[in-house]
């Protein structure tokens, strides 16, 4: 499990890396800012797409060959990146490390393989850790590599020759100390029923905390994709002053969720805390529009992140709890998936927004769109398990 931790960990280095940085690196390509924020988020687009060919993939021939070959493929889109002139190419690196970044179902899967249920709670726990650290650090890092200076395109791209480098070293820590964790005898003898996500959807309660996930994870992601673009605009700052305030907003997130989410969720309710979640992020990003210096930056940085580190554990608790013991494991991936179409929206449409107004109208209206998903929690989640309980027997 400690190999799994820092293979995880290098890699979400790497792609932390990049945050900061390419902004930068596409207008040195002749890229407009609006277009930029469409292109970071062909990203998701291709995360999208790849987690569910990825997770079926490694059923059928093993989590280890996964891993590896995204690995590879990570290190090769970060490699593209390094070498990217044109905008053409700048956007099939970033669909390829989206379509490579799908390799995180198996990552989960590995771990529920190793584990039984009394232990997979802490692994899980183990595997997040490693994803927060990794966006943390990987930001600080491409930050401190670049420098200063935006002009300088030899240490933009010195810092995805750095990335790719992690996603190699990755790649030899799995090929050499991690074991396949699933058996031939266990591998997919073409599953389950699919799950269909349309039918999660024609159930009221957890129907409103999908569409609640979309909007907010969308609003974040607005947030995400114009933030580098806003800060160098308005306060004229460089990839390393960036990967410390990426940095800022990671670090508070790891607190939050690992020293005090807990200790809330018994008081407050999970309900409670997800409608907190989604107004801080509204409030968070509404403060933003206005900065004219980085006090004020920071703190609406704050609110945002605490909000946001609110929303997702808390949110993710109320889906399980619509669902018997039975579905969980459906529900939570049309959970899933509800925020991986949010990642797609949120870019796509600022991009549109701040190309027809400004780079300071996506906090705007991704504050607003986060309100929305702050209407939509106001069901009990208990209410579906006492319909299905309700039901009369069919049959």
């Amino acid at each position: 499990m400690l190999t799994l931790f820092f293979v995880v960990f290098l890699d979400l280095i790497g792609f932390g890396m990049i945050i900061p940085v390419f902004p930068f690196y596409a207008q040195k390509v002749g890229l407009e800012p609006a277009s930029v924020i469409f292109f970071l988020g062909l990203y998701s687009l291709g995360q999208l797409v790849g987690a569910p060919i990825w997770g079926a993939w490694s059923d059928r021939i093993g989590r280890r060959p996964v891993l590896l070959l995204t690995l590879l493929a990570n290190a090769a889109a970060s490699w593209m990146l390094a070498y990217a002139d044109d905008g053409l190419t700048l956007g099939i690196s970033r669909v390829v490390a989206g379509l490579a970044a799908g390799n995180i179902s198996a990552a989960y899967a590995y771990t529920t393989d190793i584990t039984t249920d009394e232990t997979r709670p802490k692994a899980l726990g183990l595997l997040g850790s490693a994803f927060g650290l990794g966006f943390i650090l990987g930001p600080a890092l491409g930050g401190l590599l670049a420098g200063s200076n935006p002009d300088d395109i030899g240490a933009l791209a010195r810092v995805a020759h750095g990335a790719a480098v992690l996603s190699l070293v990755a790649f030899v820590l799995t090929f050499f100390r991690l074991p396949e964790s699933l058996p031939p005898d266990k591998r997919a003898q073409k599953g389950g029923p699919r799950v269909s996500l349309r039918a999660q959807f024609q159930r009221p309660v957890l129907r409103d905390l999908l569409m609640s996930t979309v909007i907010v994870v969308a609003a974040v992601a607005l947030f995400q994709s114009t933030l580098a673009l806003f800060a160098a605009d308005r306060l004229a700052v460089g990839p390393r002053t960036l990967g410390w305030i990426y940095g800022f907003v990671g670090v508070i997130s790891v607190v939050v969720q690992a020293g005090v989410i807990g200790t809330l969720t018994k008081r407050f309710g999970a309900a409670n805390l997800t409608r907190a979640g989604a107004l801080l992020i509204a409030i968070g990003l509404a403060c933003i529009p206005p900065v004219q210096s980085m006090g004020f930056l920071l703190l609406a940085l704050a609110l945002f992140g605490v909000g946001s580190a609110l929303f997702n554990p808390s949110m993710s608790g109320l889906v399980a709890a619509t669902a018997e013991p039975h579905e969980r494991g459906a529900v939570l991936g049309a959970y899933q998936s509800a925020a991986s179409l949010g990642r797609v929206i949120g870019p796509f449409l600022a991009s549109a927004v701040a190309r027809a107004t400004s780079l300071s109208w996506p906090f705007i209206i991704g504050a607003v769109v986060s309100m929305g998903g702050v209407l939509l929690i106001h069901t009990r989640p208990k209410t579906v398990v006492r319909e299905s309980e309700e039901a009369p027997p069919t049959g």
